[in-house]
């Protein structure tokens, strides 16, 4: 068998087992919809507690998710002290987003966290009745969404988003939405920024799932030091506009993750 051969079935071995794993998702949100939701709603009265549950399941969920990503020799999976970082509840996590499976990554390294998700994704019939019952707040852009946030802080929440709103070029940064910065600046807590690479690139925005790279690709995070939100709250005190402070400090987490990347790729 000549080498050009082995490639080629070396290939469709990555993309049958790259459409398992899928699948295997996609069994795993049904079934949190079908059994995990009716269960938790049965044995708990308590909204929040409920609530808590259902993130505690979901995480689970994209813990074995990753699991047989690993296990499936498609991704090598590093995690830099992650686990340890996010413990603390309540954080507002801010990230950048190479892959489609970048909020599985972070979540399953956390006990239980929400995440903004796309409008889009509250329609998935995989994925709307967990997304609901699990507190996952969806993006629309408007304040309804900073104050649902700052809410879900409130009650000691960890909650993670992706400040490009879609996921990244191919090797950079996509333009930050505000809605980060506003939703710091409301619930007064330091962003904590979690830094994603991937090597090789796949699962990019309008990547086709099927289009696998030719070996295993090394998922790596790393969660940075918070950036400080007080000094943008003492500029609202001082005067200064919400939207002009929402701005400066949108550019700063940009910065950040600018800084990080180029590291990283360096």
């Amino acid at each position: 068998m000549g080498p050009g051969v082995e490639r080629v079935i070396a290939h469709f071995s990555r993309v049958v087992r790259t459409g398992a794993a899928f699948v295997w998702f996609g069994v795993l949100g049904i079934s949190l919809a079908l059994f995990g939701i009716p269960w938790v709603w049965l044995r708990l009265r308590d909204a929040d507690a409920r609530e808590l549950r259902l993130q505690q399941l979901t995480t689970s969920a994209f813990r074995a998710f990753m699991r047989v990503m690993t296990g499936l020799r498609l991704t090598h999976f590093h995690r830099e002290g992650v686990a340890e970082r996010l413990a603390t509840p309540g954080q507002l996590l801010v990230a950048n987003h190479p892959t489609l499976i970048d909020v599985c990554a972070i979540l399953s390294c956390m006990d239980h966290g929400a995440c903004v998700t796309k409008q889009a994704n509250t329609q998935n019939p995989t994925m709307a009745g967990v997304i609901r019952a699990a507190g996952y707040i969806a993006n629309d852009g408007g304040p309804e969404m900073v104050e649902a946030c700052a809410g879900s802080l409130a009650k000691g929440r960890s909650l993670l988003l992706f400040p490009e709103g879609t996921r990244s070029p191919k090797g950079g940064l996509g333009p930050f939405q505000r809605g980060a910065a506003h939703i710091a600046l409301r619930s007064g807590l330091d962003p904590v920024p979690v830094f994603v690479t991937c090597d090789p690139p796949t699962l990019m925005r309008g990547q086709k799932w099927y289009d696998v790279p030719d070996r295993a690709f090394d998922l790596r995070l790393r969660v940075g030091d918070p950036i400080r939100v007080q000094p943008y709250l003492e500029a609202l005190e001082a005067g200064e506009s919400r939207p002009r402070v929402a701005r400066r400090l949108t550019a700063e987490i940009h910065e950040t993750f600018e800084k990080e990347l180029r590291s990283a790729l360096s």
